[in-house]
């Protein structure tokens, strides 16, 4: 009763925000419902609720007459999607005129990463650390392989070497002798 008095004693002024909380079982994945509870109050049973999901207007409920609370449910579709949610009630202030109370504290809902994909995401990047490993390992072993290659053909006996023509040249040429 003492916000209803002060109610009327302000007039247009804005009535305290309701708390917000996000009521077990949480949600696990997008199919599963989402429990919001919104709570006035006290001196304000009755209220009309309404849930925001950022700025846009999920559901409307009212509280029985005698209570402060409502639970909205979100089962499904574009509303279950998570994300970030608002509550607000409204009351018949002076004069029979409709109040608004401020925004409540936000409620976060979010959903937990599924393990088959944190376990595919690891698998890939092993695989590819796996492919990279093993593509270097091969590269690098043709290398050495061409290097020994090269160092068996300069040791060699038999390997031909690189001669001048001029060194190893002769003149086979006949030469008149004169008598």
């Amino acid at each position: 009763m003492p916000w209803t008095v002060l109610l009327f004693a302000a007039g247009s002024m804005a009535i305290p925000a309701p708390s917000i909380l996000l009521v077990p079982p949480h949600p696990s994945s997008q199919e599963d419902p989402i429990y919001i509870e919104c709570t006035a109050p006290q001196g304000f049973p009755g209220a009309n609720f309404t849930l925001y999901q950022g700025e846009k207007v999920v559901q409307l409920l009212q509280a029985p007459v005698d209570q402060l609370r409502v639970t909205f449910n979100l089962s499904g579709g574009w509303e279950a999607a998570g994300g970030t949610f608002h509550c607000q009630y409204g009351v018949l202030g002076e004069h029979r005129q409709p109040q608004l109370s401020d925004l409540s504290e936000p409620v976060h809902v979010s959903f937990p990463v599924p393990t088959w994909i944190l376990a595919l995401s690891l698998s890939l990047a092993g695989a590819l650390l796996l492919a990279g490993l093993v593509t270097a390992a091969v590269v690098i072993r043709k290398v050495k392989v061409k290097e020994m290659q090269k160092k068996r053909e300069r040791e060699s006996c038999w390997a031909q070497g690189n001669f001048t023509t001029t060194d190893m040249s002769f003149d086979n040429s006949l030469f008149a002798i004169s008598t």
